[in-house]
């Protein structure tokens, strides 16, 4: 059982001077020239216990030197002669609550002393069978350090023993004084280095992944880490990712690169849920504030065989993208992710530098980002560029090009400018014939309603011209009115399916078929937006098809990633879209070839303010125009629409 000399035992053998060791002085500078000859604070620390181990022949001598500040761990010199004792029993006395000041530099043999009775226990289980005798140091009033010696319990202390440890004291106080500075200089030295190795890196322009594993290595160095890490997110809901006022953040966190100090080039595989991760989703709420744990705390709080998760303190400093706007969030890119295997407190230096790195780092993967992004457009601009060269070949092909296009244009605005006047012109003849024969004297009243039936379509008709153009100036404006309300689809359709059946299947025999998914569905979107969409397609389709066809209209919704959609087709048969004009089927005032001349009636605004209102609506629409198998003269023609379901707002 271990043991130290008694109070009473040293206050018996102590003599009143100590002018009978002439070697005391000599062992004095002995110790100060140990501090003067080394500029490494451990190396002045172990240079002195194996002194001390030496001039009293014991079998350990231990001295702590006692931080400045309280919550950090001490530093340990040791000589050991025979039966060393282990990592961890080193490690227990460097956390040892060594008090911050006392009356003086005293040796620990009060049984009363808090300090005594801790070292006392702590020695009885990391050193059975070891007696001891231990000593506390101090400069300028404040404890600086603990001297402990160690040899086989059946030895016993001397009173010379003891008052020599109490006559070199000042000198051991001053060499560990000195030890501190050292290694405070040292850690300054270090996180200089850090900086200006940083900078060298990154300004340097290496590809990211180099430069952030050259980052992790010099921080591991400076820090005296024993591994890092850096995580990069990816969410799945990013606009939800910036509120970080919610519970939990769904999405992946994948190692990017990993170091550690007992395997530098430690290979980087695996990702990880980060729902599965408390670690993580608390760190990401934490942000831009970094979360640090001086102790017992293995990360990543759950079994990924590419993480290391042995380890005691942790500090997980948040990587930051840029902000949008002065109110906005900025996102959480990742986290950089640094280990010790030790208790440790991260202390408001090391929470700066690091604060300092996060920055550096945050900056290069967003650079890296911005150059990503930036280098697609140019490879891009390239592409198309090198394709349009190759395309247009000779100058003088590209002049017959631009002859054939000009050509086509003058074509076009020759039909919308024939479509146009045939719409003007036409109802307004229509109106003034119906005017003039309702001012015959005695018209039989079935003339007169047909000729007033002839004025209200011919005005329906200016009229629609007149709204769409309105409403195609409103739309490209921004002034469109918008007012979701929730619709039964069933309802909308078949009020335009009758009047589409009244205008349609007397004059040319055509019929209006339609496939529901379900007879109560439901949609929740611009009611006058819907339903002039719908009017519009069927309008077209009734134009374009062949006569005794059928035109097919289903509705049905589906589940995407995001969201749910309700999905619309319109079809008919008929002469369908040549391959080149399907790209232009939108565009403004854009009419099929010919058109004009089977004196169909239209202005090219109906598709054109179609797209415009669904995209109003965030939705999309497409055609394919395709020739039935066994009539190459026959197209199918069929427009999708799909909008989405607008979720009604709360409160």
């Amino acid at each position: 059982m271990s043991h130290s000399v008694s109070h009473q035992t040293i206050e018996q053998q102590l003599p009143k001077t100590m002018q009978h060791y002439p070697d005391c002085d000599r062992l004095a500078n002995t110790i100060l020239q140990i501090a003067l000859n080394n500029t490494d604070g451990l190396a002045i620390l172990s240079g002195l216990a194996a002194t001390l181990g030496s001039i009293f022949a014991v079998d350990s001598c231990i001295i702590v030197s006692r931080t400045i500040d309280a919550q950090q761990v001490n530093q340990v010199g040791s000589w050991q002669d025979s039966q060393p004792l282990a990592d961890k029993a080193l490690q227990q006395l460097s956390a040892l609550s060594i008090p911050p000041d006392s009356n003086s530099a005293s040796l620990l043999v009060e049984s009363t002393s808090p300090l005594f009775t801790a070292l006392n226990c702590l020695l009885r289980k990391i050193a059975p069978g070891k007696s001891w005798l231990g000593m506390t140091t101090q400069v300028q009033g404040q404890n600086n350090g603990l001297v402990l010696l160690l040899k086989s319990e059946n030895a016993e202390w001397t009173a010379t023993e003891a008052e020599l440890l109490t006559q070199i004291a000042s000198s051991l106080a001053i060499s560990i004084s000195q030890a501190q500075l050292q290694q405070q200089s040292h850690t300054k030295s270090r996180y200089q280095n850090l900086l200006k190795n940083l900078s060298r890196e990154i300004s340097q322009g290496y590809q990211l992944k180099s430069l952030l594993q050259n980052c992790l290595a010099e921080i591991g160095h400076a820090l005296q880490l024993d591994r890092s890490m850096i995580l990069m997110f990816k969410y799945q809901n990013p606009l939800k990712a910036k509120d970080r006022g919610q519970k939990t953040v769904k999405g992946t966190a994948k190692i990017t690169c990993q170091w550690s100090s007992h395997n530098p080039s430690l290979s980087t595989p695996g990702s990880f849920n980060l729902s599965n991760s408390d670690l993580c989703q608390q760190a990401w709420r934490n942000a831009p504030d970094c979360l640090d744990l001086d102790s017992d705390a293995a990360f990543p709080d759950l079994n990924v065989e590419a993480v290391t998760t042995r380890g005691s303190a942790l500090l997980m400093m948040p990587l930051m993208g840029k902000k949008t706007s002065e109110t906005d969030s900025a996102m959480v890119l990742g986290f950089l992710l640094l280990q010790k295997d030790l208790p440790h407190y991260w202390s408001q230096d090391e929470r700066e530098l690091i604060g300092w790195v996060g920055v550096q780092i945050s900056t290069a993967i967003v650079n890296e980002q911005t150059l990503n992004r930036v280098q697609l457009i140019v490879d891009e601009r390239t592409a198309q560029l090198t394709s349009s060269i190759d395309m247009q070949g000779k100058l003088s092909a590209k002049m017959r090009q631009h002859i054939e296009q000009l050509q086509k244009l003058n074509q076009l605005k020759d039909d919308f400018m024939n479509s146009m006047s045939h719409e003007l012109k036409t109802p307004l003849t229509s109106m003034k014939i119906a005017i003039k024969m309702l001012r015959q004297p005695e018209i039989p009243p079935q003339m007169r309603e047909k000729y007033l039936d002839i004025l209200e379509q011919e005005w329906n008709r200016e009229y629609n011209l007149i709204k769409d153009l309105l409403t195609l100036q409103q739309v490209e404006s921004g002034q469109l009115d918008y007012s979701p309300q929730e619709l039964d689809l069933a309802q909308t359709i078949t009020s335009l399916s009758q009047s589409f059946r009244d205008k349609w299947q007397e004059e040319r025999d055509i019929n209006l078929v339609c496939h529901l998914e379900a007879p109560d569905l439901k949609i929740h979107t611009d009611a006058e937006s819907l339903k002039h969409i719908l009017q519009e397609l069927l309008t077209n389709a009734g134009k374009y098809c062949d006569s005794h066809t059928t035109i097919e209209l289903a509705a049905s919704s589906q589940l995407t990633a995001q969201e749910e959609e309700i999905v619309i087709s319109v079809a008919n048969l008929g002469a369908g879209i040549a391959v080149e004009e399907l790209p232009h089927i939108f565009d403004k005032f854009r009419r099929g070839q010919g058109v004009t001349d089977r004196a169909v009636p239209g202005t090219g605004l109906g598709l054109t303010l179609v797209q415009y209102l669904v995209e109003h609506l965030g939705g999309t629409i497409s055609v394919t125009s395709k020739p039935l198998a066994d009539d190459q003269k026959t197209f199918l023609t069929t427009f999708v629409l799909k909008l989405p379901q607008i979720q009604p707002s709360i409160g």
